[in-house]
């Protein structure tokens, strides 16, 4: 049985010119000025705390947080949770670790 040969066709030709490695003047002005609208937005837009800022208020609390608490502000795993408070200990801040009636450890920052 011979072997069935696919035509070919031409391929049609690009609608827009390659973009060349080298960026004209024109592209420079028009994303210097892109990058500065930008710088505008940013500063008027409100800032949304970090998930490590939220943890060290939750940490600063009288009681403390566990871990269960910490996940759920955050989303993290228990994985990455650990993680940050071993951050916050390599940064200087004291961590003091409880265990309330039900044997739940709590987390809490010291008072400096």
């Amino acid at each position: 049985m011979p072997k069935s040969r696919k035509t070919q066709t031409p391929k049609p030709a690009r609608k827009t010119p390659r973009k060349s490695a080298k960026p004209t003047s024109k592209q420079q002005a028009t994303k210097a000025a892109s990058s500065r609208s930008s710088r505008a937005r940013s500063s008027a837009a409100p800032v949304r705390p970090s998930k490590k800022a939220a943890i060290v208020a939750l940490l600063e609390r009288p009681n403390g947080a566990a871990i269960g608490d910490l996940i759920e502000a955050t989303g993290w795993q228990t994985h990455s949770v650990r993680a940050a408070l071993t951050g916050l200990r390599k940064e200087g801040k004291e961590l003091v670790r409880d265990k309330d009636a039900a044997g739940v450890t709590h987390y809490r920052l010291a008072a400096a």
